[in-house]
């Protein structure tokens, strides 16, 4: 017994000794690629160093080589490269095959260099006079001892920030006005005049809409999966339920998604009747969609009253009480 106790607490020991080599290793590793971190791509390359490996410069005290020729005087000026986005992509480039999120290395337009804050104007400055990685990332936030304050708000160090959703920094520079998403629902303008654009947006055209008595009678720019063409715009999971989510177990589609039972089928018919509206079900399919229980319409579109229950009510559900028309309670 006693000679297992040894051989146990040696193996403890041994392992206590490897993980501080490990630790001393990977500390070593670190210094040498701070200190030399054009090196890395081709030790990437070459299969003698893991992504994991790559340091982390960003709000550490000791990194400061990693983008900087030397410590002291850790201006733009003594950036390791005059581009800031080589700097950059000595590290990132690497990391993964991100797909950028912004053009960069471009002339800002007349306007939006108008529009932007001063400290975006003197950014893109030192960045050559173009949009560069530094534009929106404010470097010198990570670097400063007197900002580390700073990392659990605005962990990606975006200039001006932080921002409660990214598109906030979007228009710093860009005219918010411009990327407005197009309200599909918005179908009849001030003066009460059907705005046929809109109806394109869903429907190959806008007339037989006008004189259909059902959904049959009408076209859509999708064929089958008519629900694809709400989830374009609106993420539908988890739903219906609330927070809980009904799958098919595919990673799909909502259960509700389906051609309806036929004891369903007829509660559906018989509440239809009882209330005098009606609950589409998707042409050529025979399938529950998004539309079979919200009106994606605004009131005064359709003109069949059965049809047009539910337009512009909470949630453009066709009526408050909707699942009881399918379900007992």
């Amino acid at each position: 017994m006693f000679f297992v106790f040894v051989l146990a607490l040696l193996a403890g020991l041994v392992n206590t000794v490897s993980a501080v080599q490990n630790e001393k290793g990977a500390s070593a590793l670190r210094q040498q690629l701070l200190a030399n971190p054009e090196k890395i791509p081709l030790l990437l390359e070459k299969g003698k160093l893991t992504h994991g490996q790559i340091p982390n410069p960003h709000w550490e005290s000791d990194a400061c080589t990693a983008c900087h020729k030397k410590k002291s005087g850790a201006g733009y000026r003594n950036l390791r490269h005059k581009s800031p986005d080589r700097v950059c992509n000595t590290c990132h480039e690497s990391l993964s095959e991100h797909s950028v999120i912004h053009v960069s290395d471009i002339k800002v337009p007349k306007d939006m260099s108008e529009r932007m804050p001063k400290s975006f104007r003197d950014s893109v400055a030192r960045g050559g006079n173009k949009m560069t990685c530094i534009s929106c990332h404010d470097l010198p936030i990570a670097c400063k001892k007197n900002r580390r304050k700073e990392k659990g708000m605005n962990p990606m160090f975006f200039r001006g920030g932080p921002y409660e959703l990214r598109t906030d920094l979007c228009y710093r520079c860009h005219d918010e006005k411009k990327y407005q998403r197009v309200n599909a629902h918005d179908q009849i303008n001030d003066k009460g005049v059907l705005q046929k654009k809109k109806c394109l947006i869903c429907h190959t055209t806008s007339e037989d809409l006008l004189k259909a008595k059902s959904i049959d009678e009408v076209e859509f720019n999708l064929k089958g999966n008519l629900s694809r063409l709400c989830w374009g715009c609106h993420n539908w999971s988890p739903h219906p339920g609330g927070l809980i989510a009904f799958f098919t177990g595919r990673g799909e589609e909502s259960i509700h998604l389906v051609k309806p039972p036929e004891s369903i089928l007829e509660r559906m018919l018989e509440k239809q009747k009882e209330h005098d509206i009606i609950f589409p079900l998707e042409p050529g399919t025979g399938k529950i969609f998004c539309a079979t229980c919200h009106n994606p319409h605004e009131r005064g579109v359709i003109k069949v009253k059965k049809a047009a229950k539910g337009a512009d009510k909470e949630n453009r559900l066709r009526m408050q009480d909707i699942c009881q028309n399918c379900h007992e309670k």
